[in-house]
């Protein structure tokens, strides 16, 4: 028991003494020529057919859920700079997108890449 509670005490101390002092921020996961080149690249790619799930299997990872659903990238407009968010880059993207013999609509909205360790894509609340 007195080995237990013993044991106990040291992880609690060891704990608390990795938890002191103010947090370090987390660095940039990627830079914004980094970003940018990824997303031209994700979309580019899904403009000519690829799937969210074709970009896996090359570790880039797309999560938005206007393109997962079956829907067609006919076109897309980065639109500014990029704004930094957390550790990545958000860009505001238009993208023109059509849905089986549906006419094409333009969709406005926000895109946050990073790059490191793998380039991850996904869409933001809000544009930046």
């Amino acid at each position: 028991m007195y080995v237990r509670s013993a044991l106990f005490l040291a992880a609690t101390l060891v704990v608390a003494a990795g938890c002191s002092g103010d947090p370090k921020p987390l660095g940039m996961a990627t830079t914004p020529e980094a970003a940018k080149a990824a997303l031209i690249s994700a979309l580019d790619s899904m403009k000519a057919g690829a799937t969210p799930d074709d970009l896996a299997k090359k570790s880039i990872y797309y999560r938005d859920d206007i393109l997962r659903a079956g829907v067609k990238l006919v076109d897309y407009a980065i639109e500014g700079e990029p704004k930094e968010n957390g550790t990545g880059m958000t860009f505001s993207v238009t993208l023109t997108i059509q849905s089986g013999d549906k006419p094409a609509t333009k969709r406005k909205l926000g895109l946050r890449v990073v790059t490191d360790p793998n380039t991850s894509i996904m869409k933001e609340d809000a544009l930046p």
